[in-house]
């Protein structure tokens, strides 16, 4: 696959791939600015989703909207598993949404880090969303390698919107805590090797929707960048 990726940083405004933004607070060690930036959960659902054309990631799939599955493990409060028949369900729509709100980036010694504060501004669920993580380096074996860790809090307007079904689950607010490990390389010219595999633990309120047979999901991509 050819994967297209576009970014522009100017003095205050800057574009990178589907997210946008202006710069407010500008030092050495941070920055403040505004952005906005598409809701990821989409992807999951719609193959065509713009995310799954910039987005450099291949996601195996948690979730089965539509489809019916013989037999689901549910644990019950007092601990013990059982087997109950699944659901099939309707197809919904979940249309595209961006969320905007303050950003702070920080970069110290190496380490990265940012904190996002969000709000769905396209009106299809008003959600809120926390998005948190810091970068470290590990080293040049062979090329440079980097960890990243982080988290997702969604509110509960926004779990439900693509998680819920009417008449069925209605879940609360998500915490979802990942891990990342990321490599590159330079290449000959203007080509570079890079790669990552992520892990995503979703949160209980995502994990118990019907329509979702995995608690975490992984993310790999192995390709060679070249820049213009």
């Amino acid at each position: 696959m050819v994967i297209p990726a576009f970014s522009y940083y100017g003095k205050r405004f800057f574009i990178d791939n589907l997210d946008g933004g202006v710069t407010l607070l500008d030092s050495d060690h941070s920055t403040l600015g505004l952005i906005a930036s598409p809701g990821y959960d989409r992807v999951f659902f719609y193959h065509g989703d713009p995310q799954n054309i910039f987005v450099t990631g291949l996601a195996n799939s948690a979730f089965v909207p539509g489809t019916t599955t013989t037999l689901i493990s549910r644990t019950n409060p007092d601990g013990t598993v059982v087997q109950v028949p699944a659901v099939k369900l309707p197809p919904r729509s979940r249309q595209v949404t961006y969320l905007a709100g303050p950003e702070w980036t920080f970069k110290y010694a190496g380490i990265s880090g940012q904190l996002d504060v969000l709000h769905e501004i396209t009106g299809h669920n008003h959600g809120d969303e926390v998005r948190g993580a810091v970068g470290i380096p590990l080293g040049h074996l062979a090329g440079s390698w980097a960890v990243n860790a982080g988290f997702t809090w969604k509110s509960s307007e926004i779990v439900n919107y693509y998680y819920g079904e009417p008449g069925l689950y209605a879940g609360g607010a998500a915490f979802d805590p990942f891990v990342k490990l990321a490599f590159s390389r330079p290449l000959k010219g203007k080509w570079k090797l890079t790669g990552f595999v992520e892990t995503e633990r979703l949160g209980n309120a995502i994990a118990d929707s019907p329509i979702v047979n995995a608690r975490y999901v992984t993310t790999t991509f192995v390709g060679a960048m070249y820049t213009f």
